[in-house]
């Protein structure tokens, strides 16, 4: 009997832990490293981000890009149905689907987030928290494939 409850609460206090630990990492704005070169924007999740938004990385075609700006994500929320996706207080993590598309979620506390728009492919947009979210926009604003503009901008 107990050997059987071990076996369900286990894994649930595992997922529960990784979770947690999550929100905790949240808590600095810095969920993930993005490259950026003229070809492509490369978004990789830091750490347990990798595991709770089931994506190691997203590659981010240049020409795809139609804005990029800076937005505060208690302003705005994961759109849709989770799909392969977390929502945890102070933690959302992975991809949504909504009726105008899928996009792409990494984004904890109320802190400022970059949006990245694109006009194709899988995803029509993604919001990542990241450590200096002006300064990497303006990083891919400036590899002069990706128009300036666009709303959520200070």
């Amino acid at each position: 009997m107990f050997s059987d409850l071990l076996q369900v609460m286990l894994p649930l206090a595992v997922i529960l832990g990784v979770v947690l630990h999550g929100v905790t990492l949240a808590k600095t704005g810095d969920l993930a490293e993005i490259s950026v070169s003229e070809r492509e924007i490369l978004i990789s999740p830091r750490s347990v981000f990798k595991i709770l938004s089931l994506r190691w990385n997203i590659r981010l075609p240049s020409e795809a890009i139609t804005s990029v700006s800076v937005v505060l994500p208690g302003g705005v929320q994961a759109p849709g149905l989770r799909y392969g996706a977390v929502f945890f207080p102070g933690l959302t993590a992975g991809t949504y689907m909504a009726p105008d598309g899928m996009s792409y979620w990494l984004t904890g506390q109320r802190l400022p987030a970059l949006e990245i728009t694109l006009r194709e492919g899988p995803l029509s947009y993604v919001v990542v928290q990241v450590r200096d979210p002006e300064a990497v926009a303006t990083r891919i604003r400036n590899r002069g494939n990706a128009p300036s503009g666009g709303p959520g901008r200070g």
